[in-house]
């Protein structure tokens, strides 16, 4: 008799073992997302051929204003760099972090970007392949571009991605390393942003930076030193 009782209080705990376990399963899904890697993962989802080995470290031409972050190389010395944030308040330091360094260190402006011809030559792509995923983001979109003698580029900024419960944010750099003429490149660089782009969520957000004191104050078109 004392051994049933005590082989049903083992059995009792391993029950409950087994379904903390569970819980702690489900709950940790449920805030990552199903199917999503781990914060140092996730600067990859705008990398395109990061799973293929094409991503390497964070450049140093920023400062380091996240500690997930990686980039990736391709042709004519184009390259991505990508700062992902799972807290809004680290990304909207980083944010600022990063503006105001770009201030100090180069020419700073924002401009619409428009790329509804790229986006449908990738789709078409894709789906040939079989391989294409939705996008629900906008085509056109607000972007930060900079100048200066070590990169010229856009930056732009995917807030909340995948799901509206989760706090994903974004800072994606899509630039070319040396002096250039930015005009005579963004035909390429938006290309670049169309092989990259995803945006799963309908009430995700595509935008430019925003430092700390321009916040609230609209999308209007400004440039400055």
């Amino acid at each position: 008799m004392f051994y049933k009782k005590v082989n049903k209080k083992i059995a009792f705990l391993i029950f409950l073992v087994i379904a903390l376990i569970g819980v702690w399963f489900i709950l940790d899904v449920i805030s990552i997302g199903p199917g999503l890697p781990p914060s140092e993962g996730m600067p990859g989802w705008y990398i395109p051929g990061a799973w293929q080995g094409n991503e390497q470290g964070c450049t140093s031409l920023f400062p380091k204003i996240s500690p997930y972050c990686n980039s990736g190389n391709y042709s004519g010395g184009k390259f991505i760099n990508v700062w992902y944030f799972d807290d809004e308040s680290k990304f909207l330091k980083g944010e600022n972090t990063l503006y105001l360094y770009l201030e100090g260190n180069g020419y700073v402006f924002h401009q619409e970007l428009n790329i509804s011809a790229e986006l449908q030559e990738v789709i078409e792509k894709r789906e040939a392949e079989n391989s294409w995923r939705p996008i629900y983001g906008p085509y056109s979109f607000n972007v930060t571009g900079y100048k200066s003698p070590e990169t010229s580029g856009y930056f732009l900024v995917y807030e909340k991605s995948f799901l509206k419960e989760r706090e994903d944010y974004f800072i994606v750099y899509y630039g070319i390393r040396g002096t250039t003429n930015l005009t005579e490149e963004t035909p390429e660089l938006k290309k670049l942003i169309a092989e990259s782009y995803y945006m799963a969520n309908v009430e995700g957000k595509v935008d430019s930076l925003k430092p700390e004191n321009k916040k609230g104050k609209g999308h209007s078109l400004f440039s400055w030193f």
